[in-house]
């Protein structure tokens, strides 16, 4: 009964959507896999957003699922509103702006907007962390950081020489030397900054991957909207004071001694919008960032860092920021102003929620709870201490993070998932190790990012804890009705909780009276006619699934 019911189904989809026929085409993949019975199969976010809304016309208008045919009709245009922000987000993709003038025309647009276009690759994300947290290893010969996530395997130094930039003199190159000798101690939050506004400047005006672009340090200090003394006629801020300038040269020098290699015998590109990748061979250890035309800034005697210079991502990098194999996503600009030190966990986590709020663009899956605990929680990405001891200080400082990130619009609003948290809290001793640290938090991301003026859709899919499961009944649901429905075809009923409850009502059993027959306890019985299990034990299903065919 597959077949008839992808028809039926799918014919319903172009009724509502003829002017989308991608989703034909995606949804039926789709269905295809959750009868497959491949539990851990996610499905489309349009595919959800299609079930859900489906879903709650059935219930609010008693509605049968299995006549959509008759009355889909009559709720086209409830349907198409709820499901097409869905598509949009899919759909739209992050084209690359048009290539400004220069820095100073770029950065006036960028402070009149909230978020900017960043690297989002995973090498970027982690090359990032990997600065702010400073966990290079001094203890090596070369200061050196291991990069190993999911597939990446990559290595980080930092180098004091730099082969690539054009020495004139013997002079300079040692002058080169103890400028970035002591990079290894610049490694913080403020030169993970440098390393997002270099990325976004260069994004915004590369028109190829080997060209350079100008970078002065008052740029940064722009970026980060710190007020100059003086101020020009488009508003650009000049003239800081000099610790302000300071900081910023030396982190500017400090990033380009960062070299990188990734481990792998074979690096792949992969191209999300057609499917495909390309790969290259063994990537030798490259600069993160080339120079030239380095101004380098002294006081008496002792380099500084670099005042301004001619710029580019290096080889490896730049397959990441340009061209087809870009990856990119929307960084907060807010988290260019936060303090780099009495806010640098505003900073850590913003960025993580950049690169991830990318990563579940695809699925439009924004709204799946994060956990606090772990090795992959919030906490751990912020590199806060997780000490029991100071549990109350920690949650405290958690929350107002969370408060002061929804203030400042990077996000939207957030709240625990959890909703019995505060009343386990209050009723446990150890509260903090047993119940906060194991809690998840849902984080709304904004309107920029998403796309939808109204989260209320995105908060529907999770809140009714819509699953694989819950999709698969709905359409085991239907085969099984149709089944039934069709008198000429005999085949083997499958269990599920909508049969197993018609079968009983047919019988005139009770669910004691069935639970007896079946040789299964009633408590469970009962709790699987109400969905309330969504993978029963491999014996309770043969037991329900022999009295279901019992002749």
């Amino acid at each position: 009964m597959l077949q008839p019911l992808q028809t039926k189904f799918l014919n319903v989809m172009k009724t509502i959507f003829p002017d989308y026929p991608q989703l034909f085409v995606d949804w039926n993949m789709d269905i295809n896999h959750l009868m497959s019975g491949q539990d851990d199969y996610q499905p489309s976010q349009t595919l959800k957003a299609f079930f859900v809304i489906l879903d709650s016309l059935v219930k609010d208008y008693g509605l049968k699922f299995e006549d959509m045919e008759q009355w889909v009709d009559d709720y086209i245009e409830e349907i198409r509103n709820f499901v097409l922000p869905y598509i949009q987000i899919i759909g739209e993709e992050n084209s690359a702006p048009s290539p400004k003038s220069n820095n100073r025309e770029v950065i006036n647009a960028l402070l009149n907007q909230n978020f900017a276009e960043s690297g989002s690759a995973l090498l970027f994300h982690k090359l990032r962390e990997t600065i702010s947290k400073n966990e290079f290893d001094i203890a090596t010969e070369i200061p050196t950081a291991r990069i190993a996530e999911r597939a990446l395997e990559a290595t980080a130094q930092v180098r004091a020489e730099n082969d690539y930039l054009m020495m004139k003199s013997n002079v300079a190159i040692e002058q080169w030397k103890n400028l970035t000798s002591q990079a290894i101690t610049s490694m913080d939050d403020l030169t993970a900054d440098i390393f997002d506004i270099v990325s976004i400047l260069w994004m915004q005006q590369a028109t190829h991957k080997d060209q350079m672009i100008h970078f002065h340090t008052d740029d940064a200090l722009n970026l980060r909207r710190l007020q100059g003394r003086k101020e020009d006629l488009d508003g650009y801020q000049m003239s800081y004071r000099k610790k302000e300038r300071d900081d910023i040269m030396k982190r500017l020098a400090a990033l380009t001694t960062i070299w990188i290699r990734i481990e792998k015998e074979n690096l792949r590109f992969i191209n999300e919008d057609q499917g495909d990748f390309e790969e290259i061979g063994q990537v030798q250890f490259n600069p993160l960032f080339l120079v030239d035309s380095v101004t380098v800034a002294y006081r008496g005697d002792n380099p500084i860092g670099i005042y301004e210079c001619s710029i580019r991502p290096g080889e490896l990098l730049a397959n990441f920021l340009y061209g087809s194999q870009r990856s990119s996503g929307l960084l907060a600009l807010k988290t260019l102003e936060y303090h780099p030190i009495k806010q640098k966990y505003h900073k850590r986590l913003s960025r993580y929620l950049s690169w991830q709020w990318r990563i579940r663009q695809k699925s439009a899956d924004y709204l799946r709870a994060y956990h606090i605990g772990g090795d992959k929680g919030l906490l751990k990405v912020m590199d806060l201490d997780v000490n029991p001891r100071y549990g109350s200080r920690i949650r405290e400082q958690f929350e107002e993070i969370l408060d002061t990130l929804q203030q400042d619009g990077i996000i939207k609003g957030w709240s625990y998932k959890e909703t019995t948290l505060e009343k386990q809290i209050e009723q446990e001793r150890n509260w903090f190790a047993n119940t906060w640290l194991k809690a998840r938090v849902q984080i709304i991301p904004p309107t920029e990012i998403t796309g939808m003026g109204d989260d209320q859709d995105l908060i529907l899919i999770e809140d009714q804890d819509y699953d694989t499961e819950n999709f698969l009944t709905m359409l085991k649901g239907m085969t099984d009705r149709e089944t039934g429905a069709t008198k000429e075809m005999v085949e083997e009923k499958q269990v599920s909780p909508e049969t197993i409850n018609k079968e009983r009502t047919d019988r005139g059993l009770s669910i004691l009276e069935a639970a007896k027959e079946m040789g299964i306890s009633h408590s469970t019985l009962s709790r699987y006619e109400r969905n309330l299990i969504k993978r029963p034990y491999t014996v309770s299903l043969e037991k329900m699934k022999e009295w279901l065919n019992a002749k």
